[in-house]
């Protein structure tokens, strides 16, 4: 009469399937602290450190670009900058001359004195016709690059039974200060 005893009950396939499930998510998290979340840092660190790589190269172009303004601001400044000691002398000799190949009537010079940025305004008033004036003024920027012409006002004034227009021309430039 030996009956045998188990002390074990046996263990259905269901219960070894709800431990195995419970098993599994404690697997999962173990997991994910020691690998996923390391592997996600360094994908967003490279992620990061891509922007910035472009950010870097989108910087060094913009830097290019406006050095280069600032040379091409620097060369137009140095073109109409006038030393104070030759201030008039050059410019009035010029006008002078151009309109006496011209054929223009050089009327007035009147000095408006120096701005708050360093430009130094004259009105230069002359007499002829229209397409010689048009010479001058292009004569006196582009071809001489003495001055820049800011303003020019026209009138038509009657001289007797005849008219004749006058040209006020506004003349700038960059006093050199040293």
């Amino acid at each position: 009469m030996s009956k045998a005893v188990t002390i074990k009950s046996p263990i259905m396939y269901r219960q070894r399937l709800q431990w195995l499930l419970w098993s599994v998510l404690p697997l999962l998290l173990l997991c994910y602290l020691l690998g996923f979340r390391k592997t996600a840092a360094v994908m967003n660190d490279y992620h990061k450190n891509q922007r910035l790589q472009q950010q870097g190269a989108l910087m060094a172009d913009s830097m290019q670009v406006f050095e280069k303004k600032q040379e091409a601001v620097a060369r137009w400044q140095k073109q109409y900058l006038v030393d104070s000691a030759r201030l008039d002398g050059a410019i009035l000799a010029s006008i002078n001359s151009r309109c006496d190949e011209l054929g223009l009537q050089f009327k007035e010079y009147k000095p408006l004195g120096t701005s708050s940025q360093d430009i130094w305004t004259r009105i230069v008033t002359v007499e002829g016709p229209f397409h010689k004036i048009l010479q001058l003024i292009f004569q006196l920027e582009q071809q001489e690059q003495l001055c820049r012409i800011a303003s020019i006002k026209y009138q038509n004034l009657k001289d007797g039974d005849s008219e004749v227009l006058n040209c006020s021309l506004y003349i700038q430039n960059v006093v050199n200060k040293k």
